[in-house]
């Protein structure tokens, strides 16, 4: 009997507790929130608000379109042109004036040493000897380095006068006869040591040049042919400009002044061509 009464009452305890398991479950949890009332995480960084866009600007267009500007390496290379160091070749037109008169001529061969040709002294400081006209050609060729110019050249210059005004009568050992200049010539080798000022197009320069002549002259003496040669040396001062037109290409004109020898003066117009 007491067996059965503690079976009853462990019977009764285990299903009192098991209904009020769920009770106790449902009261526990926390009632859960509505959607607009969620708790934030403290842990959790807001994100920074999105940027504001910038205004918009108008865009103008101009009536007429705007030129590029010029190219700075043309321009100065267009404004530099005549400067640097650089090479030239020239060719050109000359005009001058030349005096043998104090040249000494040798006698050089001819059928009029016979008869004293090569003792012939005084035709030579007569025309056209004495002042002659020359016309003819100039080749130069040039090396420019810091402003100092060297220059080697060569002249062809025809002396130009009338035979009959060099015609005349002297004395050949002891006997009159008539003299004729028949024909004169020179070449002339020319050095040259100046400097040079460039600016933009344009450069002004100064030189002095030294140069060998080679003069040949052949006389007629009473018919008798005679030729007669001479080499001197000479030294000059030249002074001119110098205008590109081209970056490889220009024009000078120059005017030359005899100091010793047998230039009195030169006029020279030439063209040339300009390597840096």
């Amino acid at each position: 009997m007491r067996r059965s009464s503690t079976f009853v009452l462990s019977l009764t305890t285990f299903v009192l507790v098991g209904l009020a398991a769920p009770a106790f479950a449902q009261e526990s949890s926390p009632e859960p929130l509505p959607p607009g009332e969620k708790k934030a995480d403290p842990l959790e960084v807001a994100a920074p608000p999105p940027p504001t866009p910038p205004p918009q600007r108008q865009l103008e267009v101009p009536e007429r379109p705007t030129p590029p500007p010029p190219s700075v390496e043309e321009d100065s290379e267009e404004d530099g042109w005549a400067n640097g160091d650089h090479f030239e070749f020239t060719m050109g037109f000359l005009a001058g004036q030349r005096s043998y008169s104090k040249t000494s001529f040798k006698f050089e061969e001819g059928t009029a040493e016979g008869i004293g040709g090569g003792g012939l002294v005084e035709p030579f400081v007569k025309a056209p000897f004495d002042a002659a006209t020359v016309l003819g050609l100039r080749y130069d060729l040039r090396l420019v380095m810091s402003h100092i110019r060297m220059t080697v050249g060569f002249d062809v210059p025809f002396p130009t006068y009338k035979v009959s005004d060099s015609t005349a009568v002297y004395n050949v050992s002891g006997t009159p006869r008539t003299v004729t200049v028949q024909s004169l010539s020179a070449k002339e080798l020319r050095f040259g040591i100046g400097g040079e000022y460039a600016w933009t197009k344009v450069a002004i320069f100064a030189d002095l040049l030294g140069g060998i002549h080679w003069v040949d002259t052949e006389l007629a003496i009473d018919g008798y042919k005679a030729d007669y040669g001479a080499m001197t040396f000479a030294f000059s001062g030249r002074a001119g400009a110098r205008a590109h037109v081209r970056k490889w290409f220009f024009a000078s004109v120059t005017g030359e002044v005899g100091i010793i020898g047998d230039i009195r003066w030169n006029a020279e117009l030439s063209v040339g061509f300009f390597l840096k």
